[in-house]
């Protein structure tokens, strides 16, 4: 990752740097460092960062650290604050999309939809306090980790200065559990949904056929597995659940789906087109977290479509792999494609949101060994791909 330290202040104070969101320019080492002095004499600072409650950080007008608490520095695992004094919040912690940009944190096309970015952003402006939420992805021991911070940012001027009090409380286990339990509610409901909808036919007959019957016991048994894996999963903080691969006729999956959005209020007004393959096409597969995540990917395109409108579900089948592709004829806005699949980012401000996307990816990635992708313009629309290794 790239050093936005004070070592890179001079260069910045020089150049027009270019940024999607927040000004990109750095004080000067000379200026840094005499905030850093003014800051750490400070005796109301002083105090703060002895009786902050979670982290705690003071940033100077161009969102540089210029103090922060043990708390923070025993969360990141530093132990000499020099280190960290002139980076900004994402650069501190490792955000992914910190070292996009030549202007570092804050000017990547994704900053704007950062919630610790608009905090102190909005602070900074308004001269009041701001709270936000920020769901942010860091890089650690090569892997990406997705992160959840309550963030609240305090304007403060000492001396005629400009500074930003920083509190943060990382929420990341408390979203992960709301996670799990609002994606389990949402298929449930889903399922429980379909099961209505088919009985409510059911019971408008009065011989009931073989096949309906069958359908319906289909989705009890589902909703038996759902439940298996809500509790496999809320028994730990990683992706615990156990495969039970069995060899799978890739039409099976896609009959599924179509039985499970037959007569669901979902599918009402709208058309589901089903491409089916050659019979004997296969894979080795987990047949109920495969096509959990083709249902999900359905939803979405229904939830996306207007009444009187199509989503189409079909296979492509590759070299060593076949994609089951789900397409609507909307597309995402790019704010909100930039973090799709980020599990604690949703376009809504509660807790829990945003996971649909997210299981979609990490059943279909971390557990089922594939990859969840998506393309979405304007004049195509959108397609979701769940890609699965050919065994």
């Amino acid at each position: 990752m790239k050093n936005h330290n004070s070592k890179d202040a001079n260069e910045n104070l020089k150049l027009d740097i270019p940024t999607h969101f927040a000004p990109a320019g750095r004080k000067s080492i000379k200026d840094l460092d005499d905030d850093v002095i003014q800051i750490a004499t400070n005796t109301f600072i002083n105090g703060l960062m002895t009786i902050a409650n979670g982290l705690f950080a003071v940033l100077n007008d161009k969102r540089q650290i210029v103090a922060l608490n043990d708390s923070f520095l025993a969360y990141i695992g530093i132990k000499d604050s020099g280190q960290l004094l002139g980076l900004r919040l994402g650069e501190s912690v490792a955000c992914i999309h910190s070292c996009e940009m030549p202007g570092g944190c804050g000017s990547s096309n994704y900053c704007s939809t950062c919630g610790a970015a608009v905090s102190i952003i909005t602070a900074m402006e308004t001269k009041q306090p701001q709270e936000r939420t920020c769901a942010l992805t860091i890089e650690k021991d090569n892997q990406n980790i997705d992160l959840y911070f309550n963030i609240r940012s305090c304007p403060l001027v000492v001396h005629g200065n400009q500074y930003i009090l920083l509190f943060l409380q990382d929420i990341s286990i408390q979203q992960y559990r709301a996670c799990l339990d609002r994606s389990f509610f949402h298929d449930i409901n889903n399922i429980l949904t379909a099961l209505v909808g088919k009985s409510e036919l059911i019971s408008l007959r009065n011989q009931p056929s073989e096949e309906k019957l069958k359908e319906l016991h289909n989705i009890v048994i589902r909703i038996a597995e759902e439940i298996a894996i809500q509790n496999s999963l809320q028994n730990s903080l990683d992706v615990s659940y156990k495969p039970m691969y069995t060899e799978v006729k890739a039409n099976s999956i896609l009959s599924e789906v179509e039985q499970l959005f037959k007569d669901h209020p979902l599918a009402a007004h709208r058309t589901l087109e089903v491409n089916y393959v050659p019979d004997e096409i296969e894979i080795i597969t987990d047949f109920h977290l495969a096509s959990r995540i083709v249902i999900n990917m359905v939803t979405n395109a229904f939830e996306a479509t207007p009444e009187g409108g199509k989503v189409t579900l079909s296979i492509e089948l590759n070299q060593n792999s076949i994609s089951f592709c789900v397409w609507n004829d909307g597309a995402i806005p790019k704010d909100i494609a930039h973090r799709i699949f980020q599990r604690n980012f949703s376009t809504k401000g509660n807790i829990g949101r945003g996971f649909g996307t997210y299981s979609m990816k990490l059943f279909g990635e971390q557990v089922l060994g594939g990859t969840v992708q998506f393309e979405s313009t304007e004049d195509k629309g959108t397609t979701f791909r769940f890609t699965h290794i050919a065994q």
